[in-house]
This record gives structure tokens, C-alpha cells and sequence, in this order.
């Protein structure tokens, strides 16, 4: 693989990683989880009202369609550049299609009211989710289909398998058919910054704040419409990634025709298959991966030494909401069953110490933990306990019995589910 294929693999999987909780979030159609108590979202009232209305004039639309230049860039140089057509209609309706910038490479999304069809008329290109010896490059005939009731998927999140150059997009489709914004529950501040013309439409520009700044968003946002003419993202980490979309020619309530959301495989296509983020789950049984890493209070932790005991193992980071719920309820556990055997451990491999730990003192949060961005504890979470190459979601729990085996392991978490209770219930460590 080509070392520009490899820098392209590795910032789509930044960006992912950046959402990663997110996508152990289902997305019902049912309001995403709400920001922490006291933390409403800040700014002035002028750009937050816009803010909103942009979202609810996608939401409140029956048709809307768009062409959009979609830029990626990492280090101050371009990393991917393609143009994408997009068409949505209610009540669950959408055709996505994005070539790359020298038109070798083309792929097409279809949302037929039930099902999400996405095929590569150039080619199947080279999948960073998928096992690279199942998947030779330019594969033709084959696609991929998911289920997709409506306000029950995310378009943006399909993006980045089309091969074109495009990782997710920065405003999600599918808030037109009713699926929540999942960048909503993690918004802070919204605040003015002038107003320009964009293509002859004024706009108002609006900057929105997420996680502390870690990630940004800015809206060129049409007075005649309210939606977007420009869009510019910023992830903050180690290497900044920046995305930067042009929306043109929107249409908003024209005819479009239902012919363009209909598509069948022809006779000899064949349907391709992304592994799951279930299928790099450790089997129950199997032997929990042994290691030994510092904890915030400065002793060590070495998983083989807590033999005899059941280890509730669990995996989040500061920008996972579901995260920020199960953490509390992992030290009721811990304080109720500490005497039966029980420890819960806590793993970060994502956040800085200053941080996570401020974040662990406000949430009362006692049980043991490991902070550690180093190689050696990415290892342990990346590749020791999820075995599916180029995925990850938070959060991620695992509950290892008195041998060190494998007592079960799941991703996600919903207030007032049982699923860990039940495990432990079954190890007799829960009565």
C-alpha cells in the first residue's frame, strides 16, 4: 500500500476516533443524550437562533438538493478533494453521488425509503474498515445495503467507504429525514462573527464549539433560506484536521423524482460485507489479554495480579457522552460489590491527565483508573480488546471473571440497562 493511501487510512481514522462514543450511540430517531446538568449552550442568542434555525430548515424541507466541493487538509496539505451531488426528498429518500477530483473514482449512496445501497460504478475502492486480503481493490459488481427506517441512520457516517476522497460530511444529511444531530449533545458555545456574501447570497456567519474547542464548526449561513453556502470544520489533536465544504446550486422544495432513489444489483453483482464492530469483539472464554500500566494515583496495575476477583474492565474517553453516563454507575457497582470481588477498572488512552482527572474529581468517580495516551496503552485498547482492523466506538466494557477469561463484552451504554448486572449475576458475583 502506498504511503499516500496509508496518510489517507490514518487521518479517516482520526476523525472517526473523534466521534468514536457516537457511533456506539444508536441512532432511533429519539433526541440525542443531553449535554451534562448547568452546561447550556453559550454565546449570544442572535447566532444560536440561527444555529438552530439552519438544522430545522433541513428538518422542516421536502426536497433539498446541493452540489458541494469538499476539501480535506492535515499539516497545511490537502489530503483529499471530490465533489458530491446530493438529492433528499420525504419521507426517507436520498441520492448521494461523489466523484474525486480527477473523475477516476466515483461513488454512488442511494436511500430507497427502507434500504441504504452504496455501489462504485469505477471500482470498489480500498475499505481501511476492511480486512485488506478480503478486499482487492477494484472489485466491480459489488455493493454494500444496511437497513435505514427513517430518522434512523446517518449518511454522513456511510461517506468515507464511497472512495472518493471524502471522510464524513460536516452537516449529516439524514437531519432531513428526522435523525438527530449526534454533534448537538456535545455543543457549547455558539457565537456571531459578521456577515459576507457568499455566491450573491448574504450570510451570516456563525462559529459553533464543541468538547472544549477540540472540535469547531463555522457556517456561511444564507439569509434567504437558512442553510449553509460554507462550511469549515477543525479537529483539534495532535494533527489539526481540517474539512471545508461549498455548497451550490441548493434547491430547496423542487421536483425530484422518485426514480432517482430506486436501484436494484444487476444479475452477477455480488453484496460486499464490512466486518462489524461485534466481530472484533473478544469471544467469551478467551483469555483477557494481560497488561501493566500506571494508574492516575500513581501505582500500577497489572490485570494478571487481580486473579480471583471479577474486573470490570471499561474504556471511554472525555468527548463520549454514553461515556459520561455509565461512569457514575460503574462507581455504584464498585461501591456495592467491592466486597463481593468486584473491581472496575477504568481505561483512557485518549485524554490528557489534567483533564481527565479535573473530570474523574467533579464526577465523585473513586474506582481505579488509567490515563495513558502512550503507544502501549493505544495498543491495549486498539488492537488487545477490539481485533477489527481500522474500528472503534466507546464506550467499551468488558467483564473478566476469577480466571482472567472472558465473561463477556459489549459495546455502549443506555441509562438503566442491566446487560452488565446480568453477567455478573451469572459469576455469582451479583445476587
Amino acid at each position: 500500500m502506498g504511503a499516500r493511501m496509508k496518510t489517507l487510512m490514518s487521518v479517516s481514522m482520526l476523525v472517526a476516533g473523534v466521534l468514536s462514543a457516537l457511533a456506539a450511540f444508536s441512532v432511533s430517531g429519539a433526541a440525542p443524550p443531553g449535554r451534562e446538568a448547568g452546561a447550556a449552550v453559550k454565546g449570544d442568542a442572535a447566532a444560536i437562533a440561527i444555529y438552530r434555525a439552519m438544522h430545522q430548515a433541513m428538518r422542516e424541507a421536502r426536497s433539498l438538493s446541493y452540489e458541494s466541493e469538499y476539501v480535506r487538509e492535515t499539516g497545511g496539505k490537502e489530503i483529499g478533494r471530490s465533489i458530491y451531488r446530493l438529492s433528499l426528498r420525504k419521507p426517507n429518500y436520498a441520492r448521494l453521488e461523489s466523484r474525486s477530483e480527477d473523475g477516476t473514482r466515483t461513488g454512488v449512496l442511494i436511500l430507497d425509503g427502507r434500504q441504504m445501497w452504496i455501489y462504485w460504478p469505477d471500482g470498489r475502492p480500498y475499505i481501511h474498515e476492511s480486512d485488506s486480503a478480503a478486499n482487492t481493490r477494484d472489485v466491480r459488481k459489488s455493493y454494500l445495503r444496511k437497513d435505514a427506517g427513517e430518522g434512523g441512520h446517518s449518511i454522513a457516517r456511510e461517506t468515507s467507504v464511497l472512495g472518493t476522497g471524502m471522510s464524513m460530511t460536516i452537516v449529516d444529511p439524514s437531519i432531513f429525514h428526522g435523525s438527530p444531530d449526534l454533534m448537538d449533545a456535545l455543543l457549547e458555545s455558539v457565537k456571531s462573527a459578521g456577515s459576507v456574501n457568499v455566491d450573491g447570497e448574504v450570510c451570516d456567519i456563525v462559529e459553533a464549539s464543541y468538547l472544549g474547542g477540540q472540535r469547531t464548526r463555522v457556517f456561511w449561513i444564507s439569509r434567504r433560506d437558512l442553510l449553509p453556502r460554507r462550511l469549515e470544520e477543525t479537529v483539534r489533536g495532535k494533527r489539526d484536521i481540517v474539512v471545508r465544504e461549498r455548497w451550490r446550486d441548493v434547491v430547496v422544495n423542487g421536483a425530484v423524482s422518485k426514480d432517482r432513489f430506486r436501484w436494484k444489483p444487476l444479475a452477477g453483482w455480488e453484496e460486499y460485507r464490512l466486518p462489524s464492530l461485534d466481530d472484533g469483539l473478544l469471544k467469551p472464554g478467551s483469555e483477557a489479554p494481560d497488561f501493566d500500566l500506571a494508574l492516575l494515583d500513581g501505582s500500577r496495575f497489572r490485570l494478571s495480579e487481580h486473579r480471583g476477583k471479577v474486573v470490570w474492565l471499561s474504556f471511554w474517553r472525555l468527548s463520549c457522552i454514553p461515556c459520561r453516563t455509565e461512569l457514575p454507575h460503574l462507581q455504584s457497582l464498585q461501591d456495592k460489590y467491592a466486597g463481593e470481588g468486584l473491581v472496575v477498572l477504568g481505561f483512557n488512552c485518549a485524554d490528557g491527565r489534567e483533564p481527565a482527572e479535573e473530570f474523574l474529581r467533579g464526577k465523585k468517580i473513586r474506582f481505579s483508573n488509567v490515563v495513558d495516551t502512550t503507544a502501549a496503552a493505544r495498543e491495549v485498547f486498539h488492537e488487545k480488546y477490539q481485533t477489527a482492523k481500522g474500528q472503534s466506538a466507546l464506550p467499551l466494557n468488558y467483564i473478566i471473571d476469577i480466571r482472567g477469561r472472558i465473561a463477556g463484552g459489549w459495546y455502549g451504554y443506555e441509562k438503566g440497562s442491566d446487560q452488565g448486572e446480568r453477567i455478573l449475576r451469572s459469576l455469582g458475583t451479583v445476587r
